[in-house]
């Protein structure tokens, strides 16, 4: 929220109170009675006497109409001290000592009232301090009984922050549990606000960071060898991230104890710089060669070429490929992908071929797609027959030639998340040889694979993690959340992830021209605040800043000038609020904000919205003010930065983890619970 102006717009609006509405009916009820007695006493009246009082009532009506409004002012101050006397304090007493009990044990009631609400005061005050000091000890208690497992977890967490390769430690569907710095940094590094369009944080999809296809093509490599009881499962690919560079993953499955995937651990490294390398060499080798005449030269290149581009390239670990299993694939995704016919012929004594599945695969279908855009060909023939410990597989077409130019072009170009052609060749240990008649036209392309060795293929796999095997140093109950069966509005509130978040405007009128100059956010993953997974950005809203708007949050237009606008920041912002529930403190003026900003920047928000404003009048209807302030020195939450839009987002996430306790006891459980009851109350009818 931008200015507490708005709370006190807020707090002129009064709530309706039952006593009154109690007061109201005995009046109207006391009134009848007293108005049917006077009915009767008239109806009995002789003639002369009952001209006697309508000659009173004719005369003197001033003194009547004295006398009634005395009785209804007497009536009405009576109530009124009978309710801030007894009835208000025993309210507040209620809210308060739930408040003790739920979420602030330091809190005390204040000692207001007439003697016997002051008596009960200081005994629920000496229970709140026994409460306290319980609470105190407990906590001790704890924090000794955990010592010894925070020195394990602050060593792992060393050694996980000091691992050369990268680790990101995901449940079934891809939510991220852990991660460590050289994840953090490999994934942000370099990476502009415009660009990062991809953040990595406790509970985000991995999917956001890396191609999904890679990944769940892993984990069914994975799935297949656990099927056949291999004990070596781990599975490798190589793929770019957002940030262009390229990064090689190995992926291990976590079991429970029934062999069942629970999870899975990326581990990674970054090897541009390796891929470049290779990439540059090759290069200067190839022109090297043209440059050469002599044939026995340039037999003694070839032996060198292959020493050196050996030396430089880092194999993936190989499995052995059922040979028509493979083909099968090749032929539905080329025809799925592209339209293109493969009509395959074995005649090959060797079932199986040494690769890597989902990239030599990929190869093929890439390979046959970029020669049918050159021959404009929906059809091609590929024939499969042994060679010297490999098998060759002969790619062929009719109709149009291709020049020898045009595939070492294609060799070069990478392979969609892969990289190019010719290394996933070398990394698959296969070769690409051009069959022509003459020097520069071609219609047939060998690829030549390693056969099935007779002797055990040498593996490096990794044994997969068995989850109850070792104590558990870190919170994973994010394995328990499964998002294919979960139902937002139904879940419990301590189970949602959400993004709170708030905005610094230029002044308090979404609709006439006022704009957003600062928004900032964290999370709240697990029932924690995540205080490093923040967003937060000022923005050059275009326009002066007023200099009432100044002196509440700092903001000048020096601050803000040059920087990104509205339109470079809001898609950034609905990608990390993505997938998560939007929570804030008078969150309808921000939402207002941004729904303003919809028709220039075709963003809508349409998360779920909490708001910790109407969650503070429903559990506490009894406190008049229900601004950030007042609710947090209830609660016992210190502010710190109030005004700035993170400081704000903070201080709402610690007051709703704070409210989250009186919710729940107030039988407000779930989501849908939280929303339902926010309408009830007054100020929700607030609009902007």
């Amino acid at each position: 929220m931008s200015f507490d102006n708005t709370d006190k717009i807020i707090d002129n609006m009064k709530q309706t109170n039952r006593y009154w509405k109690f007061v109201f009916a005995t009046l109207f009820v006391t009134l009848a009675i007293t108005g049917g007695i006077l009915f009767f006493f008239f109806r009995v009246l002789n003639e002369e006497q009952a001209l006697a009082v309508i000659s009173i009532e004719k005369d003197h009506p001033i003194y009547l109409i004295t006398v009634f409004f005395i009785w209804t002012f007497v009536a009405f101050a009576g109530l009124e001290i009978i309710y801030q006397i007894y009835i208000k304090p025993v309210k507040k007493i209620s809210a308060e000592a739930s408040m003790i009990y739920s979420s602030n044990p330091s809190h005390r009631l204040e000692l207001k009232g007439v003697r016997d609400i002051k008596s009960l005061s200081i005994v629920i005050n000496d229970f709140a301090d026994l409460f306290e000091n319980l609470n105190k000890n407990i906590t001790e208690q704890i924090l000794v009984a955990r010592k010894r497992i925070e020195k394990e977890k602050n060593l792992l967490a060393a050694i996980m922050a000091e691992l050369p390769q990268g680790v990101i430690i995901c449940n079934n569907n891809g939510r991220i549990l852990l991660f460590n710095s050289i994840a953090k940094e490999t994934f942000t590094q370099g990476a502009s606000l415009k660009a990062a369009k991809h953040f990595i944080g406790l509970g985000r999809s991995v999917f956001h960071l890396i191609d999904k296809e890679l990944v769940v093509h892993a984990i069914d490599e994975i799935e297949e060898r656990l099927n056949n009881g291999r004990q070596s499962v781990g599975s490798y690919f190589i793929t770019p991230i957002i940030t262009g560079h390229l990064i090689s993953i190995e992926t291990i499955p976590m079991l429970d104890k029934k062999r069942q995937i629970t999870g899975f651990i990326l581990m990674f490294q970054d090897v541009t710089d390796r891929i470049n390398q290779y990439d540059i060499t090759y290069k200067h080798l190839l022109s090297l060669k043209k440059d050469l005449s002599d044939k026995k030269i340039i037999h003694k290149y070839e032996e060198m070429s292959e020493i050196i581009l050996d030396s430089i390239i880092t194999h993936l670990p190989l499995t052995k490929l059922f040979l028509p299993y493979f083909i099968k694939t090749i032929q539905l995704r080329a025809k799925s992908l592209h339209g293109i016919e493969i009509i395959f012929e074995n005649r090959n004594s060797s079932s199986r071929i040494i690769a890597d599945t989902y990239s030599f695969t990929a190869a093929f279908v890439f390979l046959i797609k970029n020669l049918s855009d050159f021959t404009q060909i929906k059809e091609f023939n590929l024939l499969s027959f042994p060679g010297k410990k490999t098998v060759v597989f002969e790619i062929t077409w009719t109709g149009k030639f291709i020049a020898k130019h045009r595939i070492e072009n294609i060799l070069s170009m990478r392979i969609n998340a892969l990289p190019s052609l010719f290394y996933v060749l070398k990394q698959n240990q296969a070769e690409l040889q051009v069959i022509s008649d003459n020097k520069d036209q071609c219609s047939k392309i060998n690829i030549i694979a390693n056969a099935e060795l007779k002797a055990p293929l040498k593996r490096k796999h990794r044994a997969p993690v068995i989850t109850e095997s070792r104590p558990e140093f870190y919170d994973f109950d994010l394995f328990k959340i499964d998002d294919d069966n979960i139902d937002l509005l139904d879940t419990r509130l301590d189970k949602i992830t959400y993004t709170v978040f708030d905005t610094e405007t230029t002044g308090l009128n979404p609709t006439g021209g006022d704009e957003i100059i600062s928004i900032a956010a964290v999370r709240i993953v697990n029932n924690r605040i995540f205080y490093q997974d923040i967003f937060e950005e000022l923005i050059d809203p275009k326009r002066d800043i007023p200099i009432e708007s100044y002196k509440i949050h700092g903001i000048n237009y020096e601050m803000v000038a040059g920087k990104k606008n509205i339109t470079e920041v809001l898609p950034v912002f609905q990608q990390f609020v993505s997938e998560t529930v939007l929570l804030g403190h008078n969150i309808a003026f921000d939402m207002k904000m941004l729904k303003v900003k919809e028709k220039v920047t075709d963003i809508k928000f349409l998360n779920p919205v909490v708001d910790t404003l109407l969650l503070s009048a429903v559990l506490h209807p009894i406190h008049e003010r229900h601004d950030m302030e007042s609710i947090a020195r209830r609660l016992g939450v210190n502010i710190i930065g109030r005004h700035t839009a993170l400081g704000d987002a903070i201080a709402t996430a610690e007051i709703f983890l704070k409210l989250l306790p009186i919710l729940n006891s107030n039988g407000i459980l779930t989501l849908n619970d939280a929303i339902k009851a926010s309408k009830t109350t007054y100020y929700a009818r607030l609009k902007y």
